[in-house]
């Protein structure tokens, strides 16, 4: 039982720590910074695959050539490039690493929001696994983390044999 007991620990640990570090993406939400992952390269070297960036909502008035943004493309995923130019209410962008300016214009309905300065490396690999796979992970860290509970709580359970007494003994003397 002590092996098993020691690796559940170990395991649950690990649980907390990945937890919190999920937490802590979600934090900034609070204050209506929404995180996106960053899944291609197009943005680098200003945001690597990996990261973590975060936009917020602005009126259209606050975008100006120069702004990266998240927005909606035409096949419904979220794009975050570099706002080239403005003209009669079309957004042209372009990626960092790109060589010319993406094809399609985009409105500002299409608009997400403007990206900010925080970017968090290589998290988002693991904020992307835990999102496509979110039933499983959650499955597997209640799993864990109520062995850790249910293990830990058996000492407690067997607190009058570890002080050398019965069950019986310990009804006597009360």
């Amino acid at each position: 039982m002590g092996i098993i007991k020691k690796i559940v620990h170990i395991l649950a640990i690990i649980s907390y720590a990945l937890i919190i570090i999920y937490a802590i993406v979600c934090i900034p939400m609070i204050f209506g910074k929404h995180p996106v992952v960053v899944l291609s390269g197009s943005m680098e070297p200003t945001y690597k695959v990996g990261s973590v960036i975060y936009y917020e909502k602005v009126s259209e008035k606050e975008l100006k050539e120069g702004d990266v943004i998240t927005f909606n493309a035409n096949n419904n995923k979220m794009v975050s490039h570099r706002i080239a130019n403005i003209d009669n209410g079309l957004i042209e962008t372009k990626g960092d690493a790109n060589n010319v300016s993406d094809v399609n214009k985009i409105r500002y309905e299409n608009v997400r929001g403007k990206v900010g300065k925080l970017s968090i490396p290589y998290v988002g690999y693991y904020i992307k696994m835990v999102n496509d796979n979110l039933t499983l992970v959650v499955i597997a860290a209640v799993i864990i983390l109520v062995s850790e509970f249910l293990i830990s709580n058996t000492e407690a359970f067997d607190i009058n044999k570890k002080n050398g007494r019965s069950e019986e003994d310990a009804k006597n003397k009360k």
